[in-house]
């Protein structure tokens, strides 16, 4: 356990790393995604023939694959810009993963977000049409409201799994929270405790996201006036 605690540093970039890419991964798919998803959902073709190629293609290629083919072809671009010199932001590595992750994750979201709008039964936006509500009414009062609901449990799974996915990065050379755990235990050789406190730590931030989800579904209200 001393071992483990001379190198806490280290385990603690980690694990900064391993929220902040989540955190941004999470943001950043949720807005893409819903575009994507209202897109496909639409009636217009063009935007949705457009969003199913992109949502067909990356659900059909593996994340590892996806996030080296971005590193591969993203890196030289990003060297270019880079605008951040902090050790985080400004790592190539960081922001090839925020970039796959991010993409990645927003085709799954767009087809939970087609799936919750499709599933707002036709008689009640009629109902909502007879009562007067204009678009953006029913859009707030009623399509949303019911959409998100329904959305909750799938969209909070598929963050979890995004929290989880970001160890996936170590394999372009990002040091995460696992690939820190993995470098302490190649030094101090403890790795049944190392092992099991990263387990431990997962399993707080994926059962905090669970146990807040469980309120929001109960208060769809709560995430409009939040902005989502």
């Amino acid at each position: 356990m001393n071992d483990i605690m001379l190198n806490s540093d280290l385990l603690f970039k980690g694990l900064r790393i391993t929220i902040l890419l989540g955190i941004f991964s999470g943001i950043t798919s949720m807005i893409l995604g819903s575009i994507l998803g209202i897109a496909r959902h639409s009636r217009i073709l063009p935007l949705k023939v457009i969003s199913a190629f992109f949502i067909e293609i990356t659900r059909s290629i593996p994340l590892v694959l996806y996030i080296v083919f971005i590193y591969l072809t993203c890196s030289p671009i990003l060297a270019s810009i880079n605008i951040f010199h902090d050790d985080i932001f400004g790592s190539l590595e960081f922001q090839s993963s925020y970039i796959a992750l991010s993409l990645f994750t927003s085709a799954y979201i767009a087809e939970i977000v087609r799936s919750g709008l499709k599933s707002v039964e036709t008689n009640q936006i009629q109902a909502a049409k007879a009562l007067g509500l204009n678009v953006f009414q029913r859009l707030k009062y009623i399509i949303l409201p019911c959409a998100i609901s329904r959305m909750m449990p799938a969209l909070v799974s598929q963050f979890i799994s995004l929290v989880k996915d970001t160890s996936l990065a170590s394999v372009i050379g990002l040091i995460e929270f696992t690939r820190s755990g993995e470098l302490i235990y190649e030094r101090t050789y403890q790795e049944t405790q190392i092992l099991a406190l990263i387990a431990v730590v997962y399993f707080i931030i994926c059962y905090g996201m669970s146990l807040f989800s469980q309120r929001l579904e109960k208060r769809p209200f709560a995430l409009i006036r939040l902005g989502f």
